[in-house]
């Protein structure tokens, strides 16, 4: 198949909301309905709690609207998002499948596990073949900002979509009996956590007063949840610094909702099944999703992480500045010869570069073994320091490079 360009990956298929009607869409009503319902609940429910409740009340509705916040979150992004769509670990234990298919994920409020997965799943499946049709809740089918922001954000989940083969190929894969068992009762579940229990609890321990305020915190933080998730789908995918290679998604930097996956969100399209966000420093710094499955591994409870190398991570870096480089070069076609020149050079450092981080990864990995073995290490210390100093002057020696040939081209184009 011939690659797409990023201008015809992001090209806008549709010009208003209302084609997607004559394409097969229609309004869930259930959905609209339910949602509709809840938003207007929790903007009365959290007037309530800022001006009328009684303190003590108020403060247990917020803890339990912060609880829950975080717990739904994390629940999407650790178990939906990477474990179960990504399988970004190679095996998930029973009691981690429980928790969070039968509490944790419904409180995210996003639909079953196997239907959210299904949908991640088209969602990813865009970076390699190109058909945005399919993408759920693609941030690039309008032409103007304001639309993609309101179907990748919110009105995507209020339609019925499309029948696909590709939907059904995916829901069906994701056959785990405890997944198939949460999407069976799914709609049991929702009425129990995010209403019943609160609503219970709250009575049981303060009459009237106990049951409007846990009810308050439940609802409040149920569409937290969802906006937090819903940024990923559209800020991430229209607002950023650094454009993946294979999709729309951009690096943000920014420590979305706090528990939102929008930081490194190219970085995550770019490789998606690793378990952790982003690379670098700041993917570290800006991953409390990667700390709960480190957890969960401490734990014995998941096992297997998987994860780009350093020279998979070396690869798709070169290759997003060759492809800034790429989108100058029609601008310089008066200046071919000589822009072949410090193109060639660019390419040779790119190369250089990463024959040293592969030779810097094959030494990490006989140092492992060495030390699995109760072999001494001195012998590759050196190397292993000469390797890595190698890797930093190779990469510096590229960038520059890269950015001299942006210069050229930027001259050249005047």
């Amino acid at each position: 198949m011939t690659e797409i360009t990023p201008d015809q990956r992001d090209a806008p298929i549709f010009k208003t909301f209302g084609e997607l009607f004559a394409a097969g869409f229609s309004l869930d009503t259930t959905t609209w309905v339910f949602i509709l319902t809840v938003h207007i609940a929790a903007v009365v429910l959290g007037g309530w709690l800022i001006f009328i409740a009684p303190n003590e009340w108020a403060l247990i509705a917020a803890g339990w609207i912060v609880v829950h916040f975080i717990l739904g979150s994390l629940s999407t992004t650790v178990y939906s998002h990477r474990l179960i769509s990504h399988t970004a670990v190679k095996n998930v234990s029973i009691p981690v499948h429980l928790f969070f298919c039968f509490f944790g994920q419904v409180l995210s409020v996003q639909g079953s596990v196997r239907r959210w997965s299904a949908n991640h799943v088209l969602h990813h499946g865009v970076d390699r073949h190109g058909k945005k049709e399919l993408d759920p809740y693609s941030a690039t089918w309008f032409p103007d900002t304001l639309r993609n922001f309101l179907w990748s954000h919110l009105l995507a989940h209020l339609f019925n979509h499309p029948e696909s083969d590709a939907f059904l190929r995916s829901y069906n894969a994701k056959r785990h009996p405890i997944i198939m068992l949460q999407d069976r009762f799914y709609g049991l579940l929702i009425t129990f956590w995010i209403f019943l229990f609160p609503m219970g609890l709250g009575y049981a321990l303060g009459g009237w007063l106990g049951f409007v305020a846990l009810l308050s915190g439940s609802v409040v933080g149920s569409v937290l949840v969802q906006h937090n998730t819903w940024t990923v789908n559209s800020v991430t995918h229209l607002w950023g610094w650094t454009k993946g290679l294979k999709s729309s998604a951009v690096n943000n930097f920014i420590w979305l909702g706090p528990l939102g996956e929008g930081n490194h969100h190219g970085d995550h399209h770019d490789f998606p099944r690793d378990y952790r966000n982003g690379f670098g420093w700041s993917g570290w710094a800006l991953d409390p999703t990667r700390y709960i499955i480190l957890l969960l591994r401490g734990l014995g409870l998941v096992k297997g992480l998987n994860h780009a190398n350093r020279f998979e991570e070396a690869e798709i870096i070169a290759a997003r500045k060759l492809a800034r480089v790429d989108q100058l070069k029609s601008l310089n076609k008066d200046a071919a010869a000589l822009y072949a020149h410090w193109e060639n050079r660019v390419m040779a450092l790119r190369q250089d570069w990463l024959e040293a981080v592969s030779r810097w990864e094959t030494l990490r990995k006989e140092s492992k073994l060495l030390q699995q073995a109760n072999v001494s290490r001195k012998e590759l210390t050196q190397d292993l320091r000469q390797a890595k100093a190698l890797v930093k002057a190779r990469k510096e020696e590229f960038f520059a490079a890269v950015e001299q040939l942006n210069y050229r081209a930027h001259r050249y184009s005047r």
